[in-house]
């Protein structure tokens, strides 16, 4: 990478790429939608060092600029719904021990232990795994930091699968609101220790095994949140066109089949897929229940809390996808990477955008 530059706003021309879509953000990562090549990085400033600077609400700006609607965006900002971190990739090992520390607490206030069969042994793997990578990384000995990291990854391993099962369950179990609450807690908690087996790889400087590492788990949380996001839409989706759904909610139920079929011209293969039910009764009797289910009937229509949640769903994905891509980006050693980005974003607070100038010019038509 030739060189790059700090930004505190988003630029003119990135927010005229997002706005008219030929710029797309996956998590803490920003690249042409056609040609796929990454133009900024998202990350935190103020680690270290005098903050002179602030860009406290850039990350904001990023995200209404990518089209979240003012409903998921409130639940992204207020944190209303376990979030992943945008900016995983610059994340120190102990922020990434804190954070699960913190969500495992969270879990345990909020259920208080009632899912006894989803708790397990996975808990003791955790916590063994947590304590023993802050306490290695606390020793000066490179060949000692190498075999632990083997140990600690065992271990981490051996808690994500006992969370991968608890997730597959609760996906598999009754559509209500406690049931898919916990499962993305969980969802999101199996992100963070898939981002802390990385971190840990790029500690000791395998940055191919950490890469690996992620994009496996990259391809296997994608299948579980299209799965999850399925379940949040409901089943009888052709009630999305019905004339009572606003244009503004109908272009979501849209914009989420064009993530869960991965292109953009989704609509003539949508309204096959639906018109056998658009004059069912039953079909939009469908509208004021729980994700679709002949339950009880609600005040307003499911979709007002179903939408905004399954977008926060493919938002956790991307983060976790975003941080891929960005090691994936690297252009050097990630020790190297990281220098270079500490070095420019020390004297920042909030989040801010690092652009590359060697793409600074080039047009979504022209790369390659």
């Amino acid at each position: 990478m030739s060189s790059i530059t700090v930004h505190l706003e988003v630029p003119k021309r990135i927010e005229t790429g997002l706005a008219s879509g030929s710029m797309e953000r996956v998590g803490g990562v920003i690249r042409y939608s056609g040609n796929k090549r990454i133009v900024a990085w998202l990350r935190e400033g103020g680690k270290i060092g005098q903050v002179t600077e602030s860009s406290v609400g850039l990350l904001d700006d990023v995200i209404r600029l990518s089209g979240n609607q003012p409903a998921t965006l409130g639940k992204l900002l207020a944190g209303a719904i376990p979030i992943l971190g945008v900016a995983m990739a610059g994340y120190a090992l102990l922020e990434h021990i804190q954070g699960i520390r913190a969500h495992e607490a969270e879990i345990e206030r909020i259920y208080d232990r009632v899912s006894e069969e989803f708790q397990r042994d996975r808990e003791v793997s955790l916590h063994a795994a947590l304590d023993y990578a802050e306490n290695t990384f606390l020793v000066n000995s490179d060949e000692y930091k190498r075999q632990a990291v083997a140990e600690v990854n065992y271990d981490l391993a051996v808690a994500r699968g006992q969370l991968i099962e608890d997730l597959d369950k609760l996906l598999s179990a009754e559509v209500n609101a406690a049931n898919m609450d916990l499962a993305m807690n969980y969802q999101v908690l199996a992100m963070r220790v898939c981002a802390m087996g990385t971190r840990l790889r790029l500690e000791i400087g395998e940055d191919e095994a950490a890469i690996d590492w992620l994009s496996k788990c990259v391809n296997g949380h994608k299948s579980r949140a299209r799965s999850f996001v399925k379940r949040w839409i409901g089943n009888r989706t052709a009630i999305y066109f019905h004339e009572s759904v606003s244009d503004e909610h109908l272009d979501r139920y849209l914009n989420i089949e064009r993530w869960l079929r991965e292109r953009r011209d989704v609509l003539r293969e949508v309204i096959f897929q639906n018109r056998k039910y658009f004059w069912n009764d039953t079909a939009t009797e469908a509208l004021y229940t729980r994700s679709g289910l002949n339950t009880v009937l609600t005040e307003e229509p499911f979709y007002l809390e179903s939408l905004p949640n399954a977008e926060v769903l493919i938002e956790n994905f991307q983060r976790l996808q975003g941080y891929e891509l960005e090691l994936k980006s690297m252009r050097s050693p990630f020790k190297e990477w990281e220098a270079l980005n500490s070095a420019l974003i020390d004297n920042h607070d909030g989040y801010v955008m690092l652009v590359s100038d060697e793409h600074s010019e080039v047009t979504n038509e022209s790369s390659s």
